[in-house]
């Protein structure tokens, strides 16, 4: 079932009313993926035209978006099926894909990083896992990382919020009161992780470092809910996370740590998918090219088998959704 939605979306008329060199092009995102995606190594096409494909023909862009988006709402759903009230984790994190020069859009330095930073927001149920949605932070006077995070979850569709439970998971970095709150007003639970240094009322005007393993917080400017907070010592430093459910403390830990299939994703992403593969002095051609790779991605997890590597999962996307590119 997996196969045929997959199927469905990337034959829609939005990808087919692409300009005519669009079916080799597609081959770069899905092809071997030990294979740099840098423009100039496409096998079918000039690195010109893939270039004015991704900066300059006036495709809709827009609407790949929506049929990709949708169609992965659709899997989830699909995924889920006969299941009572499953529980959908939506993580939410910022990546920063390093670049030299300051002609590409959006390079700026944050994190000591020079380069375009992405906050990601990455749904998973059981196997099928994709990211769906990203904004670009544009740096300092800009909506902040919290904001976008906040953007990105008022994107989720009323059908999901009304099938799942839905989790958002996210480390310290939205630790912010303001993105406890959007998580809360939009009915969704949370484990977050928060810096020892956070102040708490209860259970006393302390530190949560000063807080046992599964003991009951309640954050100094947070006063909505009692939370349960979790800590995990990795050598020198000890990391602690907060849930709004109440659950015990190695189950908050343990959902913590759920957040690391987005940083899969990042890593994945950028060395096997080409997210970090690029050199687009444009912005539409950067939101293109993050179009493909989300795809790329999207079609290779559903196309998932036991045992199967990504780059094996991508060639049999590659095969059965576009055979004669393949």
């Amino acid at each position: 079932k997996h196969r045929r939605l997959s199927c469905r979306f990337a034959t829609d008329h939005t990808f087919r009313n692409f300009p005519s060199s669009t079916a080799s092009t597609r081959r770069c995102p899905v092809q071997s993926t030990a294979t740099k995606m840098a423009l100039h190594r496409a096998e079918l096409v000039s690195k010109s035209a893939l270039s004015r494909l991704l900066n300059e023909y006036s495709w809709d862009t827009a609407q790949g978006w929506t049929v990709l988006q949708g169609a992965q709402w659709d899997a989830l759903l699909l995924a889920a099926r006969r299941k009572h009230r499953p529980l959908l984790r939506l993580s939410i994190d910022l990546t920063s894909i390093e670049k030299k020069g300051s002609v590409l859009p959006f390079v700026r330095v944050y994190n000591e990083v020079h380069g375009i930073h992405l906050v990601v927001l990455f749904a998973e149920y059981g196997a099928v896992k994709f990211p769906v949605g990203y904004r670009v932070y544009k740096g300092k006077g800009t909506a902040t990382p919290v904001t976008l995070a906040r953007e990105l979850l008022r994107t989720v569709p009323d059908s999901i919020k009304r099938r799942f439970r839905v989790r958002v998971l996210a480390d310290s970095g939205f630790k912010a009161a303001v993105f406890l709150d959007e998580v809360r007003q939009l009915g969704f639970e949370f484990v977050v992780g928060v810096r020892s240094t956070r102040r708490t009322l209860h259970p006393g005007e302390v530190t949560v470092a000063d807080c046992p393993h599964g003991g009951y917080v309640e954050l100094k400017n947070w006063p909505y809910d009692t939370l349960v907070l979790g800590r995990v010592d990795r050598g020198d430093r000890v990391f602690h996370a907060v849930s709004s459910e109440l659950m015990e403390g190695d189950e908050v830990i343990a959902e913590g740590k759920a957040r690391w299939n987005e940083e899969s994703f990042f890593k994945e992403g950028k060395h096997q998918f080409g997210l970090a593969q690029f050199a687009l002095r444009t912005a539409v051609g950067l939101d293109r090219w993050v179009l493909l790779v989300f795809l790329a991605w999207t079609l290779a997890i559903l196309h998932l088998e036991v045992g199967m590597t990504l780059e094996a999962c991508a060639t049999l996307a590659l095969m059965t959704v576009m055979p004669e590119v393949y």
